[in-house]
């Protein structure tokens, strides 16, 4: 989104915030059932937290390698929360780095949605642990096919790969 380093915050904002408008709020996300597969899980989720949403996904990678990116993934995810109407949902695979700092940093936390494995605990501060599948990789495939918009803030192969 900025045209270089320099360019100001805001204008990132700016653009993140019109392209998460030009997409589509939450409802029960409990009962998951253990054998449900890859798809399932998607039109369940879907089902729950598209209606008439915009389902925005966080990438990133478990640690900042450049202190400005993590200033820029705070202002984003505060701009975001308060910028954005209930009808946008953000999620993230409630890891470290990136995502955390998202998640803590976008609003009261109330649309951000952490997907994981069913058993496991983000342990974030902020937002719903929500579960698709039983291992990391159906997780990884259920959160690649539930975006409208995905932003992407550093991160190495695994991340670039997962966008």
């Amino acid at each position: 989104l900025l045209k270089s380093k320099d360019a100001p915050v805001d204008e990132s904002v700016a653009a993140a915030c019109a392209v998460v408008e030009a997409c589509y709020r939450a409802k029960d996300m409990e009962n998951v059932p253990a054998d449900e597969t890859t798809i399932e899980a998607k039109g369940r989720l879907m089902r729950a937290l598209a209606g008439d949403t915009c389902i925005v996904c966080i990438l990133g990678g478990a640690k900042f390698v450049n202190d400005d990116s993590e200033a820029l993934v705070k202002v984003v995810a505060s701009k975001l929360g308060a910028a954005t109407s209930s009808k946008f949902q953000f999620v993230t695979r409630g890891m470290p780095g990136v995502q955390k700092s998202f998640a803590e940093h976008c609003g009261d936390g109330s649309r951000v949605w952490n997907l994981l494995p069913v058993g496991e605990s983000s342990c974030y501060s902020r937002g719903m642990d929500v579960h698709a599948g039983t291992e990391v990789e159906a997780t990884k495939e259920v959160f690649g096919l539930i975006g409208h918009v995905y932003i992407t803030v550093e991160g190495g192969p695994v991340v670039s790969q997962e966008a």
